[in-house]
């Protein structure tokens, strides 16, 4: 049990570590060659465990067994040898320039003609903070100093001397922060002569609308929720909701019980989930549900499911519909299948997402409303904030 932990810990940190020398290698920062340096000595470790596996665990019963090579795969095939991902080498300047580097931007500024912007703060979320990155192009150290006139701000560091780089969070005092939206700039000043502008968008506004409200608030131009976060249910005598704890990518995931209940049709009072959200959106908006890969046991028909926003239509839609090999190979490798469906909100305030069960062994993981704001990654946007 112990061996798949740390084989796969020591894995997982070389290909981030390499995945940070390639980003740091684009930014021109100086710890490019220690992140190169690091990835060697972890490649080097994950040898040193499998030897340990093979020759020294229980007196080396089980030798070669991790014999199987498992780094540097390019291909379904496996390559002969373990080889260690290719990594950059840069080539610092003797003297010191100043770097800016914001959570969310994987590009970096050395000067203030392109001004940077942290993603948004929302008192929403009171607890969040996000990141700001002073490094070093050079070799020579160089100071900073962080100034602002926002008293509302905290920050980690706001003086400091730079070798090579430095990492600082920046949150928000909601009790002094202004009400409504802000935009403030927070100026970073290095001893190089640099002067660099990172700016914050802070959105405290207060939505005395919603006193009653429960549901999912819009930030950031999307709603995101995990499907076992529904508001409501509604069940029949024979078809009930069943919670699938920590099944998906995650959280859990919700299906329709029992697994052999006949195909439903979805309306009025029929088994469905709904989900109240409030935006400030007028028209047209993107759902995207996203389930567990399953295969097409009804073959007739492909397993479906509906979804509606408020009064709208309800939507039929087949997990199936595209049975291109690509879907397929799309669907196994990210261990999710993602659906689109399109619907009109006529106005701004709460509404209510539906998701109607019709055939059984659909399992919905995630539900994510884009309103224009959703940005392209591997899991999407983070659950949205709840009253």
């Amino acid at each position: 049990m112990l061996h798949p932990i740390q084989a796969c810990a020591n894995l997982n940190e070389l290909y981030y570590t390499v995945a940070l020398n390639r980003l740091y290698a684009k930014q021109g920062r100086s710890a490019c060659n220690a992140m190169a340096e690091k990835a060697r000595a972890l490649f080097e470790r994950d040898a040193e465990i499998s030897k340990y596996y093979n020759q020294t665990l229980a007196g080396g019963k089980w030798n070669h067994l991790m014999d199987q090579t498992h780094i540097g795969y390019t291909y379904w095939q496996q390559p002969p040898v373990d080889k260690i991902p290719d990594l950059i080498q840069y080539d610092a300047p003797l003297s010191a320039q100043m770097g800016i580097a914001v959570e969310g931007n994987s590009t970096a500024r050395t000067s203030a003609a392109d001004p940077l912007v942290l993603p948004a703060f929302h008192a929403l979320r009171p607890n969040e903070k996000h990141f700001i990155d002073v490094f070093n192009t050079g070799k020579t150290p160089f100071t900073f100093q962080i100034q602002s006139n926002a008293k509302y701000l905290n920050i980690t560091a706001t003086t400091g001397s730079i070798q090579d780089e430095q990492r600082i969070d920046v949150s928000i005092d909601w009790n002094k922060a202004p009400q409504g939206y802000t935009r403030i700039p927070v100026n970073i000043k290095a001893s190089t002569g640099q002067t660099i502008v990172v700016y914050l968008d802070i959105q405290n506004a207060r939505l005395p609308e919603l006193t009653d409200f429960k549901g999912f608030i819009e930030t950031d131009g999307s709603v995101s929720t995990h499907a076992e976060h529904y508001t409501h249910a509604v069940e029949s005598g024979a078809v009930k909701w069943q919670i699938l704890p920590d099944i998906g990518r995650v959280a859990g995931a919700i299906t329709s019980s029992p697994t052999t209940h006949s195909a439903l049709s979805p309306a009025g009072e029929s088994p469905h989930l709904e989900y109240a959200f409030y935006s400030a959106k007028i028209g047209e908006v993107s759902v995207q549900a996203q389930f567990s890969p399953t295969l097409e046991f009804n073959e007739s028909s492909g397993l479906r499911y509906g979804i509606s926003i408020d009064d709208g239509p309800i939507q039929t839609i087949n997990l199936h519909q595209n049975k291109s090999n690509q879907a397929w190979e799309a669907s196994v490798a990210n261990n999710i299948r993602s659906l689109n469906s399109t619907h009109l909100l006529t106005r701004e305030g709460t509404h209510t997402l539906k998701y109607w069960a019709i055939d059984p062994g659909v399992v919905l993981q995630k539900l994510v409303i884009d309103l224009g704001g959703v940005k392209t990654s591997y899991l999407g946007p983070p659950e949205s904030p709840r009253k």
